[in-house]
């Protein structure tokens, strides 16, 4: 049964093993670039916030494990929940609630090249055969996808913000 299906180029390990490599360095960048786009708005706006590296998760400050950025926790929580994270700390009260909402949902650009693609704007690259150009245009548009967090600013705006 397996003789009947034509040869792909996917055979080689070395091909699917660059396609690995592209989906984990795209993930990696896109995800940094959703947090980053953020800040456009937020800087904009002259709203306070801070910029997290590697930022510890939850359970650490839990347990109140402290031994530095690159303990297990650390980059458990990079690989579950990003490498960079943005925090608003101050928002001025006379900031529109829609600006928050737009640097919250801003990140959707990133799901620019598949709208192109489906407008036939730029080449498909299912259809031609390219598929270096469709796992990144595929990790690119999942990074463009709004968190939790970002759809509860999206929907609720700084109610939140000015509650705590």
């Amino acid at each position: 049964m397996l003789s009947a299906l034509p040869s792909l180029p996917l055979d080689s390990v070395l091909h699917w093993f660059t396609l690995g490599l592209a989906l984990l360095g795209t993930l990696a960048v896109g995800i940094c670039v959703h947090e980053l786009l953020h800040l456009v708005p937020l800087h904009l706006a002259d709203i306070d916030y801070a910029i997290r590296l590697l930022p510890e998760g939850e359970s650490a400050s839990e347990t109140g494990s402290t031994t530095g950025p690159a303990t297990w926790t650390s980059l458990q929580s990079a690989l579950t929940s990003g490498l960079v994270r943005v925090e608003v700390t101050r928002v001025p009260s006379e900031t529109p609630d829609w600006l928050l909402r737009v640097a919250a949902a801003l990140p959707l650009v990133l799901a620019l090249p598949l709208v192109l693609v489906g407008a036939g704007v730029v080449p498909d690259p299912l259809t031609t055969g390219d598929h270096l150009a469709a796992v990144v245009l595929i990790a690119v548009t999942g990074c463009g996808l709004p968190s939790p967090a970002d759809w509860s600013v999206v929907w609720h705006g700084s109610k939140r913000l000015r509650d705590e």
